[in-house]
């Protein structure tokens, strides 16, 4: 296995340099992550999931090449897969996850946001009532997996955007608070992920409601990126492109059917490897 070597973009590499911290010369990026790679206990978490220069650099990217921040989301990373059983089990067999995909509930758009970040959406009013959680959660962690493979989403991060409408609350009502807990952590400690902003749609009641559930959990910095737009969807269009939304957002982009189609054949790219439960 070769060592990282940086192709990014001038571009792409000046942002990486200026807001992330990111080294410019390929030597001390590689410093980086070996440093990275000896502070990992592998008498505590196990062995690494890999040793590529490729995974660990992620891990400094969302943590903006801090060692000590990158090694705590490190470490959840390879703990949470071992202790939330209920979700990684799914992750690791996508394929009892199809049914899912196919709804179209979930997926990402077709090109980034104007800060460059990936733009995922979901709409959770399509959701069944009997939805197993689990299955909605594990499903999210793939999506999210997927999205940072690739370099550019690594250093301008995910954003979401949340129609809330017809979205039954029951669901959320089955969870137990610690589910919530652990879930919360996945993203916010446990992920290499760079949340941009979250723009949540026909909210209503209903945000109070997710928001008392699962504020206990959320940090503050995440809080401050929700942004509501209740029902006027042109707003969204100062975050990003028209051509990129679909027409039940007002824009003139692919119907969420052909879009999350698209997506689901990026995703399916492995499923042929799994197994079943």
């Amino acid at each position: 296995m070769g060592r990282y070597e940086c192709k990014l973009s001038p571009e792409l590499l000046d942002k990486a340099v200026n807001e992330l911290h990111e080294p410019r010369d390929n030597d001390e990026r590689l410093k980086a992550i070996d440093q990275l790679k000896e502070s990992f206990s592998v008498e505590k978490f196990g062995p690494l999931i890999s040793e590529d220069d490729g995974f660990i650099l992620r891990f400094l990217r969302a943590k903006k090449f801090d060692q000590k921040k990158a090694l705590v989301v490190l470490q959840n990373y390879h703990n949470t897969k071992k202790e939330f059983k209920e979700v990684f089990e799914k992750v690791n067999n996508p394929i009892v996850l199809k049914p899912l995909s196919e709804k179209g509930i979930m997926y990402m758009l077709q090109g980034a946001s104007r800060e460059g970040a990936a733009v995922m959406i979901y709409r959770p009013g399509l959701l069944d009532a009997d939805v197993n959680i689990y299955d909605l959660m594990a499903y999210s962690v793939m999506c999210m997996e997927k999205v940072i493979e690739d370099e550019k989403y690594q250093i301008c991060g995910v954003a979401s955007i949340e129609d809330l409408d017809n979205f039954n609350l029951s669901m959320m009502f089955k969870i137990s608070p610690r589910a919530v807990a652990k879930m919360n952590n996945i993203w916010q400690d446990a992920m290499p992920l760079r949340f941009r902003a979250v723009h949540l749609l026909n909210e209503g009641k209903v945000f109070d409601i997710l928001v008392a559930i699962c504020k206990p959990f959320m940090k503050k910095k995440l809080l401050k990126r929700i942004h509501i737009h209740g029902s006027n969807y042109d707003e969204l269009q100062d975050f990003i492109d028209p051509a990129l939304l679909p027409p039940f957002l007002n824009g003139t982009g692919p119907s969420p059917k052909e879009a999350a189609e698209e997506w689901n054949k990026k995703m399916e790219d492995e499923w042929p490897q799994d197994t079943a439960l």
